[in-house]
């Protein structure tokens, strides 16, 4: 899938899901997970968890995430279940009416009373109090959650295989949270130049993204001081075996690539740093096989991951774009029936990596986090996800037959709110370009706005 496609297709998708998001949701949403998770002990509540799950999951798509809104939204799902309640009882009630009166056998006995027998629960008002709501988040097990995220991750089509491998992105990006003492304690930013003071609490989101379908396969939390490759090691075992990993310069690292070997994937990366290699095989002109040796063990691996004393690569080199400098390449991919082009142009599809995260902090709107506790974010975290792979499915369904000009800028076109946030180095969310109270676009449109009022009043006195 292009990036184009994907943005264009995020575009109708946002708008429709604003008219009718539930019917959408419902034809791919893994109701089954819930059906069969055990929830022995639990009663009939009117914050149920199934009910409770699909208002987190419908609310992260939302611009609008204030418990508020989605106790709002509640009521009115609520309310149109209760009306469909009531009418399917007093029908029932009816047919059992017209059942007794086709029967010739006279009753004895009191007089049958027809009432309508329905749970409490599905029929009382909701109050706009969200405490209710709160207390049913906090209630729904994590694991049950991320059964349903991992439902929503689907083999990879063979069809998108490159040389018979899915292909799988990673980086890690950042993510404010509010400024709770719980969360200051475990997602703590220490400054560099006054370490007395922190900013707010970032948390280090590593995931792991499918090529071709966009869907998040995996992903982590950590601290914003922790490293990236502390948190790929946790998710190593979710990359399937004989699969291929493309990553940035951070990832060419001997410890990354004895588990490549170890976990049998394979991993393109590009060598922007000074690597000491013996070149064992020249396979053609700067393509060849080299042996590394091994380095110090890094502090985030455990003492009990044992690495190979040395390890062959295969090391590509080629002129950049401008034809100004030489750029280096390495793999574990050492099947020369892979040509070097091949494997270039694959390391450059790495991109869509940028282009997916950028498109589930803006789309699931998840830069700045609205949970107060560790509990509650990563629970608002794998419910977005979980929106944003059932979202992918259907713009995976609709691809085909698409046409959208890639000369025509997307960004612009998509939804005002996706405009990159920037976090300062105290954690405040600002925009590059917005200045002022109310920010540079926001002034502007004011200022169109009452020189229009003006010159109405002006024409309707003359």
């Amino acid at each position: 899938m292009t990036p184009n496609t994907s943005l264009f297709k995020s575009c109708q998708i946002r708008e429709f899901l604003r008219n009718d998001h539930l019917k959408v949701l419902s034809s791919v949403f893994p109701f089954d997970v819930i059906d069969n998770f055990d929830n022995k002990g639990t009663r009939d509540r009117v914050y149920s968890t199934e009910n409770t799950i699909l208002t987190m999951v419908y609310s992260s798509t939302l611009q609008d995430k204030t418990l508020e809104n989605s106790v709002d939204i509640f009521k009115q799902i609520h309310d149109s279940h209760k009306e469909m309640i009531i009418e399917n009882a007093m029908l029932s009630i009816e047919q059992e009416k017209v059942e007794d009166l086709k029967n010739p056998k006279t009753r004895r006995g009191p007089k049958k009373k027809y009432i309508a027998k329905i749970p409490k629960s599905k029929t009382i008002e909701i109050s706009d109090n969200t405490a209710a709501y709160s207390k049913a988040r906090k209630r729904v097990d994590y694991n049950l959650l991320k059964d349903i995220f991992n439902k929503t991750v689907e083999t990879p089509d063979t069809k998108s295989y490159w040389y018979g491998m899915a292909t799988y992105l990673t980086d890690g990006t950042y993510l404010q949270t509010q400024d709770s003492e719980e969360l200051r304690k475990k997602y703590k930013v220490k400054l560099k130049k006054e370490e007395s003071k922190a900013g707010y609490p970032q948390v280090l989101l590593q995931s792991i993204i499918q090529q071709g379908s966009g869907l998040i396969h995996d992903f982590e939390l950590g601290n914003r001081h922790a490293s990236e490759l502390a948190l790929i090691y946790k998710l190593i075992l979710s990359i399937p075996q004989n699969s291929l990993l493309l990553a940035d310069d951070l990832y060419n690292s001997y410890a990354i690539f004895c588990l490549a070997r170890k976990y049998n994937f394979d991993m393109i990366v590009p060598g922007k740093r000074v690597r000491n290699y013996k070149v064992i095989t020249q396979l053609a002109n700067g393509d060849e096989i080299v042996e590394i040796t091994r380095t110090a063990h890094p502090e985030w691996l455990p003492k009990e991951e044992v690495l190979s004393e040395t390890l062959l690569l295969r090391r590509i080199s080629f002129l950049s774009q401008d034809g100004k400098n030489t750029m280096i390449i390495y793999t574990t991919l050492l099947d020369n029936k892979i040509p070097k082009e091949e494997i270039i142009l694959k390391y450059f599809t790495r991109w869509d990596i940028e282009i997916t995260i950028r498109e589930v902090k803006t789309i699931m709107d998840v830069n700045v986090l609205r949970g107060k506790t560790d509990d509650i974010i990563r629970k608002e975290l794998i419910s977005a996800f979980i929106a944003y792979n059932l979202i992918r499915k259907i713009i995976v369904q609709l691809t085909e037959g698409t046409a959208f000009s890639p000369e025509n800028d997307i960004i612009q076109e998509f939804f005002e709110s996706n405009k990159e946030f920037f976090i300062d180095s105290k954690g405040r969310v600002y925009k590059r370009w917005s200045t002022g109270r109310y920010g540079k676009a926001e002034t502007e449109n004011i200022k169109k706005d009452n020189t229009t009022k003006t010159r109405e009043t002006l024409s309707q006195k003359n």
